[in-house]
């Protein structure tokens, strides 16, 4: 299995310069990832508690890198 590349980071520049665009992710969409490259959390504090912007970099079945933005539920500061 490769190894993935998970980053905190309050920069919106991506470790894979080639890619141009981010697409948001919307429900029930058809995501075609044969390999995941990079999870990116975007916090804006080290410790926040809901949801927060991150990024997914992956290769599709035909070897293409792309990136899709989702929000991830962040529990690093909740207190309960």
């Amino acid at each position: 299995m490769a190894d993935i590349n998970h980053r905190n980071s309050s920069n919106t520049e991506s470790a894979h310069p080639s890619i141009v665009e981010t697409m948001p992710y919307k429900y029930n969409m058809n995501l075609d990832i044969a390999e995941p490259l990079e999870f990116e959390y975007l916090r804006t504090a080290p410790a926040h508690c809901g949801p927060i912007p991150a990024r997914m970099t992956y290769k599709d079945s035909t070897g293409a890198v792309r990136t899709i933005e989702y929000l991830y539920p962040d529990t690093s500061g909740c207190t309960d």
